[in-house]
């Protein structure tokens, strides 16, 4: 694993040495714009701001499930909360997990839980996985590298944890791209066999032209976490009071509180290719007098930037390069004039009077994906935690099950605006599945392969230009095979307004969904959990809406979810299925105050399940940070302040190591105790660095019941720290 990593540090290091060295002293700092100029149509679907999500030289996309149609996403370099978004519960509103970075999580906000999908496993991993919905792409000017570490240098190192991450892209002229991402985190934990290990790359790539676009990528990723299942006594975090040794608190040390078992681990892998590429039929017509207009007005922006970059660079050189290294530079400069002549002379053939149009799209999209699950444990105890044996008792507890799916998606699109009376974009599309899952079929490990395949028929109507009224609707039905009668419904209307002068929108989502439940929800093979289901599928029906209010920084948003055959994990840790139906109602929040140097951010969330044996939710969920903004000398930005997590006590699930699932309980309610965290960030040109006290109330607040799940204490009170640099030149 650690020649692996030093491979990944070698591609990158040295891809960025050389794209740094042909792109010569032409690097900058990036300056927000909120141009959408020269932009397909497609990427202005989701309306954001880009001044909050992209620079003049470096945007990022993210494409939409199964048909890849690009969109602006946002970038990992805000100047604001760079060490709130550091922390699992920068990931949501309300997140619970298992006290480290990286360790297995669950959202305590029902509508922000996805889709479960056939390989259960890593459903726990669902904020570290990268799929296609998720995944970034990019488009940049100039060689772009960003690394960030969060080292551990106080305390015990046996707690320690850290992290590492970074990514680096190019553009081979205006229609190549490609690049790699990586993470690494690697935690030893508060809590005896309470570590976990995760390692993440990807290489990708992109070519976009008028006629053919691609997407491409290979993801990897080894996690493996040390299971303990929870503390035998959670008093010794509520109370530790009550355990006590001549007069001291000798718990100080919290990997000598006992747990339910230690030598236990899962270890959970996967590997997915994945490819989305289409070939657009259009014409070429000539440029309006005003898009010329636009056009001109662009390019005098972008050369005055130009211009101002370079005295910039000139003056830098100047202050800090003696006679030598001048040489040394104009040498080099020279030869990044080369490779630059030819982007300049691209850049003059693009000034043509005429823009293409696409009429259709033929689409195909390509996606393999390979998942293994194995949980082993040498620990002499463990077969006294669990009543049911499925396989002959050994000295090791030694499950293992793997899957793969294969997925073909073809698709034809008329595209929209093409003409005047093109309204709407339509696509149809045909998708192929085929799965395979391979599980022991009895107590002598002998093997027995489960094979489907499913075919679905689906259509998108679409409108994404202008602002007055956007919509999109999705329809897919399975014609044939295992999920015969499966079917989804969704879509989403949105209008969009100016209110005192800033933009404003309402939007209406909603969907109505007939499911075949996951594959490991129905079968299941292992020492202590084994079944095979006939499960009913399950139907959700839900209907919402949001408004956003930027002149008031609000935003709230309400729904309402029904569901029928809702499947869960029971408390005794095996699938169960709740055949009447299930409400969820959902109401959120989000309402932030600025004035001045001040700056205050608020959000809660009300929810409420009609049946908390099945679902349980925290009525109550809050975030609220307050912080101090200001720039010292001109150039350091900092951010100074605290913020807290709260919700509200309720039956929190409990995290079953032998499943990795989270599973219901009766046993203890969790909650009513605020995560408060102090901070300060700083941002200096193109770093940005923090400095956290985690958890402080755990120093203040009695009883200390931090807990995260039942049996699962979040952290006690640590520093933190964090750096994070990104290179644009």
């Amino acid at each position: 694993m650690k020649r692996g990593l030093y491979i990944i540090f070698l591609i990158i290091f040295s891809g960025t040495l050389v794209a740094h060295s042909q792109s010569g002293r032409r690097g900058i700092t990036p300056k927000l714009t909120t141009t959408h100029d020269g932009l397909p149509d497609s990427l202005l679907y989701l309306n954001i701001d880009s001044t909050k999500i992209s620079s003049n030289r470096t945007t990022a996309f993210r494409l939409t499930e199964k048909l890849g149609e690009r969109y602006i996403a946002p970038m990992d370099t805000q100047r604001l909360n760079f060490s709130n978004s550091s922390l699992m519960e920068g990931n949501g509103l309300a997140i619970g997990y298992l006290a480290n970075l990286g360790a297995p999580a669950q959202s305590r906000i029902f509508s922000e839980r996805k889709e479960e999908g056939d390989f259960i496993f890593a459903n726990a991993y669902q904020y570290y996985v990268t799929t296609p919905e998720n995944a970034l792409f990019y488009d940049v000017k100039d060689p772009y590298t960003r690394i960030t570490y969060l080292p551990y240098l106080f305390g015990n190192k046996i707690n320690s944890e850290e992290r590492l991450n970074g990514l680096f892209t190019t553009n081979f002229g205006k229609k190549i791209n490609i690049g790699a991402d990586f993470d690494y985190t690697y935690v030893r934990g508060h809590y005896a066999s309470n570590g976990n290990k995760l390692l993440y790359y990807r290489p990708f790539g992109s070519y976009l032209s008028d006629r053919y676009e691609m997407h491409a990528y290979f993801r990897n990723y080894n996690y493996i976490n040390t299971e303990n299942g929870g503390l035998t006594n959670d008093r010794y975090i509520s109370h530790p009071d009550d355990f006590t040794s001549g007069g001291k608190r000798p718990l100080d040390d919290t990997k000598a509180f006992p747990t339910r078992y230690s030598q236990t681990w899962n270890r959970v892998k996967g590997q997915q290719i994945f490819l989305t590429h289409k070939y657009n039929l259009g014409f070429y017509r000539e440029m309006t007098a005003q898009e010329k207009e636009a056009a001109e007005k662009k390019k005098e922006e972008q050369k005055l930037i130009q211009e101002r970059l370079e005295a910039e660079a000139a003056h830098e050189h100047d202050h800090d390069h003696d006679h030598d290294e001048t040489t040394a530079e104009k040498t080099q400069t020279g030869i990044s004039d080369i490779f630059a002549a030819g982007n300049s002379k691209k850049e003059e053939d693009d000034e043509i009077d005429a823009v293409f149009v696409p009429v259709s799209s033929i689409i195909h999209t390509f996606e393999y994906e390979k998942n293994s699950r194995r949980f082993i444990s040498y620990s002499n105890g463990i077969d006294t935690c669990y009543k049911d044996y499925n396989t002959v008792p050994s000295d090791t507890v030694n499950d293992f099950t793997e899957s793969w799916y294969l997925r073909n998606t073809i698709g034809l699109s008329l595209r929209e605006g093409f003409q005047d009376w093109a309204k709407f974009g339509l696509t149809a599309y045909i998708n192929f599945d085929k799965r395979r899952f391979t599980l022991p079929e009895d107590s002598a490990r002998s093997l027995i392969n489960y094979n489907e395949f499913s075919t679905y028929l689906g259509a998108e109507l679409s409108k994404k230009q202008g602002k007055l009224l956007t919509y999109k609707a999705r329809g897919e039905f399975c014609l044939v095979g295992s999920d015969l009668g499966e079917f989804r419904l969704e879509g989403d209307l949105k209008t969009q307004f100016k209110l005192f002068n800033k933009d404003a929108s309402i939007t209406a989502t909603g969907y109505l969904k007939n499911l075949t439940p996951a594959f490991y929800t129905r079968h299941h093979h292992s020492r202590y959990f084994w079944w095979d289901n006939s499960l009913k599928n399950t139907q959700r029906a839900y209907v919402g809406g949001e408004v956003d209010i930027r002149q008031t920084r609000t935003k709230i948003t309400a729904g309402v979810e029904s569901i029928q055959n809702f499947v869960y994990f029971g408390n005794k840790g095996s699938t169960a299925q709740f055949e009447s139906n299930l409400q969820v109602v959902t109401v959120r929040l989000k309402q932030d105050f600025r004035y001045k140097a001040f700056g205050w951010e608020n959000e809660v969330a009300y929810q409420l399940s009609s049946e908390k044996e099945i679902l349980p939710l925290p009525q109550i969920s809050a975030y609220t940070n307050m912080y101090l903004d200001f720039t010292y000398a001109k150039v350091l930005h900092i951010q100074l302040g605290a913020d807290a997590h709260y919700y509200t006590s309720y039956y929190a699930p409990y995290y079953e190591p032998a499943m990795m699932q989270f599973r219901t309980q009766d046993e203890k309610k969790i909650g009513n105790y605020p995560l408060i965290n102090a901070y300060a960030n700083l941002y200096l040109k193109q770093a940005r660095f923090f400095v956290s006290a985690y958890n402080l109330g755990s120093l203040f607040i009695t009883p200390t019941e931090y807990f995260s799940f039942l049996h699962y204490p979040l952290n006690p009170m640590a520093i933190k720290l964090g750096i994070s640099f990104y290179l644009n030149n």
